[in-house]
């Protein structure tokens, strides 16, 4: 029936309003009513006994004027709309208002009024045996002279006019609830629209985004839960804005890293087999080649790698191993580069062993991406270590270099997917952004995170926790 979100909200809050109105307004006219039944019984209770008292008073005392009597009749009728009755013993009228249908030295002859015959007041509804046709409101109170019932005086009130007032008061109260549920029906008409507007710009700038255009943004006003929403949506469409730039910078560049060594080798392999290389340079070529498949061979498993973080499929395979003989090994696949850019590697181990719970594979790929960065961003005659210290039962180990260094603003960015500093763009020919982000993930897939301190043109170094392994093999 309601197929928007802002139809939802205003059928919603609009039905809320009148059901809650409704109900106040049954209960206010309850209230109402009860109240002026209750002012005017306590009335005309409190009129009828002052009149009685100042009759017995005057019965015994002094003779009646009638005169004054009257006069509070008069009072009574025109103020009270009330009909007023003396009766004296035998019920017989005394004195008695101008609109009441029975005269002077009438009996009224009515079970309403037969408790005053035993000197009890009554407050009462009653026709006074046929006397009216409605029901009226009488109140009587005896006239007591010596412990005697003397008389009585009796007051009558229609019922009509206490609904008549009654329901002028329903009018009045109606007519404020009803402009209440006008003006609260206003607001929350622009209430509602006030939050269904955003949602549907969110929802249709989340559809260009599903389609690809991340450049779309949502225009944030407020600082309510709708708000943070477009905010986290604006926030989302900027990830996804820079994470499809690195894509394609990644695809661009992939595409480069591949093409470059495939058509490097393929022209050196056709030129051995063409014969067109002296003998003598053929070692040289295929060392080239060699250099060319290494690098295809990396980029291949930094795609398989990216790929499994990407799925979050990262397992480990613990095993105990010396984390230093690991060290050694992956030192010596960087001997020759050392050598030809004339660095020093120096190996600075806390223990003779050290062993730690790991997985051996993994640990192996963060220790070459970290040397091979350290290799790359070493000038010539610069200085390399790998130490570890043991600490808090962890082997903690840092590759430190005296490299180019890192800017502040780049470290904040080093280890996401794709990211490559600018200063490194110049030496990083055979890199593709992915190594420092495999090595983070990596690292946390072992319950640990990797610290880093650089600064520009004094160098870099990067350190990370191991689990020190409970025995010694």
């Amino acid at each position: 029936m309601f197929r928007t979100l802002f139809h939802k909200q205003l059928a919603l809050h609009l039905g809320t309003l009148i059901i809650s109105f409704i109900i106040l307004g049954a209960v206010l006219s309850q209230v109402i009513r009860g109240f002026f039944m209750d002012q005017r019984l306590k009335l005309l209770d409190e009129s009828v006994r002052i009149l009685a008292e100042e009759v017995a008073y005057t019965y015994a005392y002094g003779t009646m004027d009638m005169v004054e009597y009257y006069n509070q009749a008069v009072i009574l009728e025109k103020y009270l709309k009330a009909t007023y009755l003396l009766l004296n013993a035998d019920m017989s009228i005394s004195a008695v208002s101008a609109n009441f249908k029975l005269r002077i030295g009438a009996v009224v002859d009515a079970k309403e009024l037969e408790p005053l015959k035993a000197g009890k007041s009554i407050i009462t509804r009653g026709r006074l045996n046929g006397v009216y046709s409605e029901d009226q409101l009488i109140a009587g109170y005896p006239v007591m002279i010596n412990g005697y019932m003397a008389g009585a005086v009796v007051i009558i009130s229609s019922l009509a006019e206490l609904n008549k007032t009654i329901w002028d008061m329903y009018k009045a109260t109606g007519l404020c609830l009803s402009v209440a549920i006008v003006i609260g029906g206003m607001l929350i008409y622009i209430a509602s629209g006030s939050i269904a507007k955003p949602l549907r710009q969110m929802n249709y700038t989340a559809r260009l985004i599903s389609g690809g255009d991340f450049e779309k943004r949502i225009d944030v006003k407020g600082v309510d839960e709708v708000a943070q929403l477009a905010q986290s949506l604006n926030n989302m469409a900027d990830s996804l804005n820079h994470q499809e730039k690195n894509r394609r910078e990644f695809i661009a560049n992939i595409s480069h890293d591949l093409r470059s060594p495939l058509t490097s080798m393929r022209g050196f392999i056709q030129a051995i087999m063409d014969g067109t290389v002296p003998s003598d340079r053929v070692n040289h070529y295929l060392e080239i080649v060699l250099d060319e498949s290494e690098r295809l061979s990396k980029l291949a498993d930094d795609v398989v790698d990216l790929s499994q973080i990407q799925a979050q499929k990262v397992t480990l395979d613990l095993t105990t191993f010396d984390i230093n003989d690991l060290i050694r090994t992956t030192a010596m696949i960087f001997e020759r580069r050392i050598r030809e850019k004339n660095q020093l590697l120096t190996l600075n181990f806390a223990d003779e062993t050290d062993f730690v719970k790991a997985d051996r594979d993994k640990i192996a790929r963060v220790l070459y991406n970290l040397l091979d960065n350290a290799v790359k961003f070493t000038l010539e005659n610069g200085e390399m270590s790998v130490d570890t210290s043991v600490k808090d039962r962890k082997v903690w180990i840092m590759v430190r270099d005296t490299g180019i260094g890192i800017s502040p603003e780049e470290q904040k960015k080093i280890f996401e997917r794709f990211f490559k500093a600018d200063a490194s763009r110049g030496m990083d020919k055979r890199g593709n952004g992915l190594g420092l982000s495999i090595v983070r993930e990596f690292v946390k897939a072992h319950g640990s995170s990797i610290s880093l301190e650089s600064a520009p043109g004094v160098g870099t170094s990067f350190t990370f926790p191991l689990d020190l392994a409970s025995f010694n093999p």
